[in-house]
């Protein structure tokens, strides 16, 4: 009987596989509602944040030894690859050993003169870079028929994940749909369509409406941002239209909302058909400098067990948000503010993976990656191996070879 082959995952984490190419600022999630004063914004480069994103979700691939796993990486942030797939014990040691990455693989002949070659240190693992000038979209629309599923993890930003998305195409896309992706890209139509369904979200102004009342702080920030890249909370409603106002001259979109006062928080989900299950509850380390710039300092995960009296109330927030936004896929990240009147205020939806993904899998104790891909049930790829090396696909790294 011939064995079936393992299905091959692509991880690419956009910032971490663009490498020094990549130009984006620091960011917090929360949009900046919410937090604490701070001398500073400074906040912790993205291009950290990436490696941490991409190093858990492979490191949780390779412990399931479910998959053959291969990571798109750069020169600016090589991905450490395991020595070997097991020790010889049998103990999976994928996720506590890194070390250098193994020999170049040449690539097979029909290849080698338009692609590097995958590095492979171990069976079933490999990383993959992009050729000199080749933009991401087209990087993974190369590499993707070679894979089962592609996993990509990328700031919503000047469209970066919707174009990520149509270039791998939904047959092999692992994560949110399309139509989730564009709306939550947008925070002035992710607040409108979740207000919509009865869910509280930040009150909101756009040209031609009248002035609100009362008075309070603002906060601008971009429509379609990366967190807090370029937000900044203003003391009152005029110098927020101000603001506004200057940036809308730009070109690009920004939204102007009431800052809510509260605790920062992001809720880690877990979605799929049968709804939305709340992983985990985290605090935001979002600091607030003396210009009003935010600045994002980390993430506290798993504050508190999702089963308390908070944690009920965000489970049911988490299943109403999942109804307000169909294609909600795999892991997704809710940012809200919890009032000093107990009430949940939802900021924005990540509608991929978030940094507390890294670490999640040890504290709830299950493997987080493998439980995302086997939830994934949209198309028959997941379920049926490529097994082999599809036109425009990238060279198979030794014992990568179908069979």
């Amino acid at each position: 009987m011939t064995e079936r082959p393992l299905p091959r995952i692509l991880v690419y984490e956009f910032i971490s596989a663009a490498g020094a190419g990549v130009q984006l600022s620091t960011g917090a999630s929360t949009g900046g509602h919410g937090v604490p004063p701070d001398d500073g914004d400074a906040g912790e480069p993205l291009l950290l944040q990436g490696i941490a994103m991409r190093d858990a979700i492979a490191a949780d691939l390779l412990a399931a030894g479910r998959y053959r796993v291969c990571v798109a990486d750069s020169a600016a942030a090589p991905f450490p690859l395991p020595a070997a797939a097991a020790s010889p014990e049998g103990r999976d040691t994928a996720h506590e050993r890194p070390v250098r990455h193994g020999a170049a693989c040449p690539p097979r002949s029909s290849d080698a003169a338009r692609a590097p070659s995958a590095r492979s240190a171990a069976p079933g693992c490999a990383t993959l870079r992009a050729m000199p000038d080749e933009t991401p979209a087209a990087f993974l629309a190369r590499v993707s028929p070679g894979f089962d599923r592609v996993w990509v993890v990328a700031p919503e930003t000047d469209g970066i994940l919707a174009g990520l998305c149509r270039a791998v195409g939904p047959a092999r896309w692992a994560g949110c749909d399309a139509g989730a992706i564009a709306l939550c890209g947008s925070k002035t139509a992710t607040r409108m369509r979740l207000a919509a369904h009865g869910i509280a979200v930040p009150d909101g102004w756009q040209p031609g409406e009248a002035r609100p009342h009362p008075d309070g702080a603002w906060i601008v920030k971009p429509d379609d941002g990366a967190g807090a890249q370029d937000t900044r909370r203003h003391a009152g409603f005029d110098a927020a239209r101000a603001a506004f106002t200057a940036h809308a001259a730009s070109g690009r979109p920004f939204a102007l909302e009431r800052w809510v006062d509260g605790e920062p928080l992001s809720l880690s989900l877990l979605c799929g058909s049968r709804g939305a299950e709340l992983l985990c509850i985290n605090r935001q380390r979002i600091r607030l400098g003396a210009d009003g710039k935010l600045g994002y300092h980390g993430v506290d995960v798993g504050i508190e067990a999702p089963g308390g009296a908070r944690g009920r109330v965000l489970g049911e927030l988490a299943h109403a948000v999942h109804a307000a936004v169909p294609g909600l896929a795999g892991f997704v990240g809710i940012d809200l503010v919890w009032t000093s009147g107990g009430q949940p205020v939802v900021i924005e939806i990540n509608p991929r993976p978030t940094c507390a993904y890294v670490g999640l899998s040890a504290r709830i104790g299950r493997n987080l990656a493998a439980g995302i891909l086997a939830s994934d049930t949209r198309s028959a790829a997941a379920a049926q191996p490529s097994g082999g090396n599809a036109a425009g696909a990238f060279p198979c790294p030794d014992g990568w070879t179908s069979r």
